[in-house]
């Protein structure tokens, strides 16, 4: 779609009016059975008859007024799928009072779309014990890091870091230099006895960060002895963590196979390699999970950020 606003663009001026757009069935024979979309626009300037004249908007289950065709597009352009797209303007001009209040409308529906946890719960009733997991590559011991810097620098609690790790010693090893540099401490468990031993032993810690190893698709039984970790752990939120730049299919098979863990929330990693955040609203409308962070970077501490309905709404609307 992104590629199809621009050639109207291209061919009929930046100021091109956007008439109708819609889905095309993929083509007999085409590459992968993909399809293809089709956008009805007409130069700016044009009367109702030339507009007429250059194609009969398509038909989207009741016709866009200028403005909602305004924002759709846009919507379509930060990344946001057609169909979520087309729900989200259909729910703004629903409840729009006025015609000049639909901007606000589609943000409180976009903030509404995006259920949060507020980060890290408190750990007033002692060690709060916070679990990453994930596949392979997804970015979660950079997260950890990150988690770790804002806890401990910002807000001032006293936390551990946890390699749960079993198979890469490297990553005990990188989770250690992070918690040098951080002056917290650092541990590796490969054992569930270790992790109890562990666990009990830490009284002077009011946050655990535990890392754990990425598991494959075609690993069960790498997943059943990380359960085991994080029951020994006795784990009080395990965050799940995405790459947003991964296709829908794969986003959610890793939710299908981390759902027997207990994940709570998700966090999302890679928001600077999106071209908008409309993928964050696809990847929320697919798992069906609440949002902790947003990682757009690989910076420690500072790439990393508590979810905020409201800034994702303002940011995606312009």
């Amino acid at each position: 779609m992104p590629e199809a606003l621009a050639r109207v663009k291209r061919e009929l001026g930046a100021d091109a009016v956007i008439l109708g757009t819609r889905s095309l069935p993929p083509r007999a024979g085409g590459l992968l059975g993909s399809g293809g979309f089709e956008i009805t626009a007409a130069p700016h300037g044009a009367t109702g008859e030339q507009r007429g004249a250059v194609a009969k908007p398509a038909d989207t289950g009741g016709r866009l007024t200028p403005e909602l065709q305004m924002y759709y597009t846009r919507l379509v352009e930060q990344e946001v799928a057609d169909e979520l797209a087309m729900r989200i303007v259909r729910r703004a001009a629903a409840r729009a009072a006025a015609p000049g209040r639909l901007k606000a409308a589609l943000i409180d529906v976009i903030r509404e779309s995006v259920p949060t946890t507020g980060g890290i719960g408190d750990s007033d009733q002692g060690l709060r014990r916070v679990a990453l997991i994930g596949p392979p590559g997804c970015g979660k011991t950079t997260t950890i890091a990150k988690l770790a810097a804002q806890l401990s620098l910002k807000q001032k609690r006293r936390v551990a870091l946890l390699s749960i790790d079993m198979h890469r010693m490297a990553t005990g090893e990188q989770v250690r230099r992070y918690a040098e540099l951080l002056g917290v401490e650092a541990h590796v468990a490969q054992t569930e006895q270790c992790v109890r031993d562990l666990c009990r032993g830490l009284h002077d810690v009011d946050t655990l960060l535990i890392d754990t190893p990425g598991v494959g698709p075609r690993d069960p039984g790498r997943l059943a002895r990380l359960a085991a970790m994080l029951r020994a752990a006795r784990v009080d939120e395990t965050h799940l963590v995405i790459p947003v730049t991964w296709d829908a299919r794969r986003q959610a098979a890793a939710a299908e196979r981390f759902k027997g863990l207990g994940v709570t929330r998700v966090t999302f990693t890679g928001l600077d390699e999106a071209v908008g955040l409309g993928v964050v609203l696809n990847a929320i409308d697919r798992l069906q999970l609440e949002v902790s962070y947003l990682c757009d970077g690989q910076i420690v501490p500072n790439d990393l950020r508590e979810a905020s309905p409201e800034r994702i709404a303002r940011a995606i609307c312009g």
